[in-house]
């Protein structure tokens, strides 16, 4: 008899922690499918990336100029975008790039804290999984916190949390800063070995190619 959705995140919740299998090809891939990713976001988006004020003519009465930051939930838009357009070449065409997303099936989305040990509810700024299809193999393959500036520890243990826990189990976390070095994309790519989560650190040029 066909499990009911309930009976899963029951049966997963009860489950012994399952520890994910990494190979250096697929991490590799992992790392160039996000690059190539951030890579359309800087030659279609630049605009968005650059938070110094620019010279303009237009002026609105009573309000002064601001700079180009714009809030990061439309920079975080456009890169689930970019990251959707190419999960059919990088192998993961069976699933879905949503942001603030904040539903698991029916329920609210909660994880077990590994700091308060508590029940908390969470929304991860963009994830890459199969929405409701929970008993497919890895249903859950990527979360993202991504950050104008400095990712903070609650970002960071959002992602360990999702990773952990075992209604989620993301195999990969990704914590992303656009805005803390004028040069690069910050990323730091997270992947949980034997209860150790493993750092994988890189930046992606600023620089927009012709």
């Amino acid at each position: 008899m066909k499990k009911t959705s309930q009976s899963i995140v029951k049966s997963r919740t009860k489950a012994v922690q399952m520890w994910h299998s990494y190979t250096e090809h697929e991490i590799f891939k992992v790392k160039e499918w996000i690059t190539l990713s951030i890579e359309q976001l800087i030659q279609k988006d630049n605009n968005l990336l650059n938070p110094s004020k620019i010279k303009s003519a237009f002026r609105i009465e009573g309000q002064k100029d601001l700079n180009r930051e714009v809030h990061e939930t439309t920079i975080n838009h456009r890169l689930a975008r970019y990251l959707e357009d190419y999960l059919g070449q990088y192998g993961f065409e069976e699933y879905y790039c949503d942001i603030e997303y904040n539903r698991y099936i029916n329920n609210r989305k909660m994880v077990f804290s590994l700091k308060t040990h508590q029940q908390i509810e969470v929304r991860p700024d963009i994830i890459i999984h199969k929405r409701e299809r929970i008993d497919e193999p890895i249903p859950h393959l990527l979360v993202i916190e991504a950050k104008k500036y400095s990712t903070t520890d609650k970002d960071r243990n959002h992602i360990h949390d999702l990773m952990w826990d075992n209604n989620y189990q993301y195999k990969y976390g990704l914590l992303i800063s656009y805005y803390v070095v004028n040069e690069t994309i910050n990323c730091e790519l997270l992947t949980l070995n034997d209860g150790r989560f493993i750092k994988h650190i890189f930046g992606v040029s600023k620089q927009k190619t012709n």
